[in-house]
Formats: structure tokens, C-alpha cells, sequence
């Protein structure tokens, strides 16, 4: 019954979210502009034309009734029709995501074990040169813009040296229905440039928090004893003191692959790649409504999914969440 009580108030937790963000994103959308402009041509459009384009979107009606609509489409699964591209637009924010899941999940596998292992050797040499220059290292990292990083990328690795092309897609090659970048060599030569601009900043977070975790965790009376019993060094970091780290480390990815799904517009607009990002941005300068919401809904769904995922794995990985549950 505890069990079914907490997930009932986290279900009510995250319908609360998704409704707050609809709201929000819906009243955000329909301040800027008049998406009609963009539909019509203004230079040969006549007031008739303008007011009929205006009945045929829906938009003569009250911003509340529009929203009231709007719910009750989308609890069918309708989001509607993109006025721009013409595309039912649920459909359009799918057909982006393959190039975004991949671009994020190819940063996280990088930036995860680099920064975890960074992160424990940093704590494991608490006060070395090591130590140092990895902490002042990810503080620099972190603290740069992504937008610099991104051309500083393609300054360095695109321009100065020609090793890594400077954008768009490149070759890919069908998997499961999808088209995927990763499965050819242009593809992933492609992917190199706007993954490191993603992975990087993950890199020095978990970096910094896996090496405070590692010092905590060291210093811990378990971890003497262990000494004192005699264990080696590598089954002491990978039977305690990984374990012990692991809860905290896991929580931040899971909350930055989703920023990534949600916040790689910017790497996604500089390299030209194709994601829900890059249609984000498009679809917020051309007024496309339906596109906007629809994306914003999906992002909205995928970090409540990954909250929750996180929430599960805590039980595999620390025993006493099994215990207190």
C-alpha cells in the first residue's frame, strides 16, 4: 500500500508539471506574433484572406477556449496540424528525435565514464597536481557558454585543422525503421563535433561530483577498515567506494540526459543538426504553435519518464532504499 501511494502521488506530481507547462508554454506561444502572417502572403493578401486564414487555425477564438481545445486534442494524441510544414505535428517532433536521442545518448556515454573516472582519481589523490589541475579544469569547462564551446569546436576542429566536418547530419544508415548517423564513419565524423560540445560540460559536473563523493566516502571508518584489513586498492574503489558514489552520480545523469534531450538547441542550432531542438528554434521564429507545443509536451514527458526511471534504479543500486520501501 506505501508503495502504491507513493507512486500514486508521483503520478499526481507530474500531471501537475505537465499542466503547469502547458499553461505556461501555450500562454508564452500566443503573445508573440500572429502565426497567420507567416501562412499568408502578406504582399498580394487581402483583410478577407487574413480573417479567413485566422477561422480556418482556430485563432479568432478566446486564448482560453484555444487552451481548453488545445487539452482536449491532445488527450485524443491530436496536436495538431503544423501550419508551416503541413505535418500532423506530433508526428514531425518523432521524426526529429532519432537525431537528438542520438546525439545525447552518444555525449552521455562519452561524458559519463570520463567523468567518473576523472572524478575518482581526482578524490583518490586528494591534494595532488592531479587533483588541481582536474578541479580547475572542470570549473573552466563549466563555466563556459555552450554556444563559445560549440564554435570554438569547430574553429579548432573543423576550420584550423579540416579533421571533423563543421555540420549537418552526414551519411546514415536505417536501423529498426530509423535512420542513424552512428552506424557509418561519415555519420559519426559528423556526430564527433556537436557530441564533445555536449559531452564536455557533463564530463567536469560529474567530474566534480564523483571526486567530492570519492573523498567523503575515503575518509569514511569502513573504508579504513577495509585498509586495515588488507583488501587491495582497486577492490576497495570497485566494491565500496563506486557503489557508495554511485546514487548521486546516476541522479545527475539521468537529469542531464534529459537537459540534453531538452536543451541542445543551441549545439543543434550552431551545427545544423537535425534534432527536436534545431525545430524548437525554427518553429518559435515561424510562430508554428502546434510544433511548439507538441515539442514542448514531449520534452515535458521524457524528464518526468527519466525522473522516474532514476527513482527506480536508486533500489538497485543502494539497498537501503529496498529497505525503507
Amino acid at each position: 500500500m506505501a508503495l502504491i501511494s507513493v507512486a500514486m502521488g508521483r503520478l499526481s506530481q507530474a500531471f501537475l508539471l505537465l499542466l503547469v507547462m502547458s499553461v505556461i508554454g501555450f500562454i508564452g506561444i500566443h503573445s508573440v506574433g500572429n502565426p497567420v502572417f507567416n501562412v499568408v502572403n502578406i504582399e498580394t493578401a487581402t483583410p478577407e484572406d487574413i480573417q479567413r486564414a485566422t477561422i480556418a487555425l482556430g485563432l479568432d477564438q478566446p486564448v482560453w477556449r484555444q487552451y481548453l481545445l488545445f487539452i482536449g486534442n491532445v488527450v485524443t494524441g491530436n496536436f495538431g496540424t503544423s501550419y508551416i510544414y503541413h505535418l500532423p505535428a506530433f508526428g514531425l517532433v518523432m521524426s526529429k528525435l532519432p537525431a537528438t536521442l542520438e546525439l545525447a545518448s552518444i555525449a552521455m556515454l562519452v561524458a559519463a565514464p570520463v567523468g567518473t573516472v576523472l572524478g575518482l582519481l581526482a578524490g583518490r589523490r586528494n591534494g595532488t597536481l592531479l587533483d588541481r589541475t582536474i578541479l580547475k579544469t572542470s570549473v573552466f569547462a563549466l563555466s563556459i557558454p555552450s554556444f563559445w564551446l560549440s564554435m570554438m569546436l569547430i574553429l579548432l576542429g573543423a576550420i584550423l585543422t579540416g579533421w571533423f566536418p563543421s555540420g549537418g547530419r552526414g551519411s546514415t544508415a536505417s536501423l529498426l525503421g530509423q535512420e542513424w548517423s552512428f552506424l557509418t564513419w561519415n555519420g559519426l565524423w559528423h556526430l564527433t563535433l556537436p557530441a564533445l560540445a555536449l559531452a564536455i560540460p557533463n564530463i567536469a559536473l560529474i567530474a566534480r561530483l564523483a571526486r567530492s563523493g570519492t573523498i567523503e566516502v575515503e575518509s569514511l571508518d569502513f573504508t579504513r577498515f577495509c585498509r586495515a584489513k588488507g583488501l587491495s586498492s582497486r577492490r576497495i574503489l570497485f566494491r565500496h567506494t563506486l557503489p557508495n558514489i554511485s546514487v548521486p552520480i546516476v541522479t545527475v545523469i539521468g537529469l542531464q540526459f534529459g537537459g540534453m534531450l531538452a536543451f541542445a538547441v543551441v549545439v543543434e542550432s550552431i551545427f545544423a543538426w537535425p534534432g527536436i531542438g534545431k525545430l524548437l528554434i525554427d518553429s518559435i521564429q515561424l510562430l508554428d504553435r502546434p510544433v511548439v507545443m507538441a515539442t514542448l509536451t514531449f520534452i515535458s514527458v521524457a524528464f518526468v519518464a527519466l525522473n522516474a526511471l532514476v527513482d527506480l534504479f536508486y533500489a538497485v543500486l543502494d539497498p537501503r532504499v529496498r529497505l525503507s520501501a
